[in-house]
């Protein structure tokens, strides 16, 4: 497809739209994505990146819609998890995997069986960036804003929570609180990713560039500009090349994040 500068980046089009959607979710994806690798909470949020599918059906068959579905689900699994995880008496990494696998394990299920359901699984598994809906648009850009402001009120409380918790709580920051609003900006910012590029490729646009990041940063402020940086330039680039070549938008964003880390570790190792 061949299309101009102004049609691309214009947000009345439908082009437009899904790459302005994007640009304001990757003011949540760069922070919340350092944290991530910072905390090695990647399964962490596999877990809630697969889980969201079941929120988009439990949505479709109450009537509330796909987006309250998944957001919905999303922080309430969230929350409870992190709760969960801190009197488990299986390691970590056991019952994330489970409540992944088990959730998307249901998602296909239910699929299947309810003939009043039409869902389009490939859709919320892989993305489909250019059907973002108007609705979307403008959720994403509200949550962002407010997503960005509530980490940089809570910046020291997380950086705290990442480095030592031990040393946050002699400072006199409440763990408990800082760890549940980090959970929810979080479970908001894969809720979001889920419904724009799908469950299986936004947590790969919340770790790639994060990891390329790391690899150039001496603090995490500069890795979290960083990794702004690899994201929108992902974004643009891939968005490009997926209309030019009749690509999956989302996973052409994200081969190009790949190729970005691998080319800097290369580079690193020179």
């Amino acid at each position: 497809m061949n299309i101009t500068l102004t049609e691309f980046f214009n947000p009345s089009s439908f082009i437009g739209q899904s790459l302005w959607t994007l640009l304001f979710l990757s003011l949540l994806t760069a922070p919340m994505g350092c944290f991530m690798v910072w905390r090695k909470l990647s399964f962490f949020g596999a877990t809630l990146a697969h889980s969201a599918l079941l929120g988009a059906i439990l949505g479709l068959l109450l009537g509330i819609g796909v987006l309250t579905g998944v957001i919905g689900f999303t922080v309430v699994l969230a929350i409870g998890l992190s709760f969960w995880l801190n009197q488990r008496l299986l390691s970590a990494d056991t019952i994330l995997g489970l409540i992944a696998h088990l959730s998307l394990a249901i998602s296909v299920i239910a699929v299947s069986v309810m003939d009043t359901l039409r869902i389009d699984l490939m859709a919320y598994l892989f993305g489909d960036v250019l059907s973002v809906s108007i609705q979307m648009f403008y959720v994403t850009i509200a949550v962002s804003v407010i997503g960005v402001a509530i980490i940089v009120l809570a910046w020291r409380g997380f950086v705290n929570l990442s480095v030592q918790s031990d040393i946050a709580e002699v400072e006199g920051y409440s763990i408990v609180s800082f760890e549940l609003l980090f959970t929810l900006v979080l479970s908001l910012t894969i809720a979001l990713g889920m419904l724009s590029i799908g469950v299986l490729l936004i947590i790969a646009m919340l770790i790639i560039p994060a990891a390329t990041a790391r690899l150039f940063s001496k603090s995490l402020k500069q890795m979290v500009l960083i990794t702004w940086v690899v994201t929108v330039l992902s974004v643009l680039i891939g968005m490009w090349l997926a209309l030019y070549f009749n690509f999956p938008a989302g996973a052409t964003m994200v081969s190009v994040a790949g190729i970005g880390f691998i080319i800097a570790n290369l580079l690193q190792r020179v």
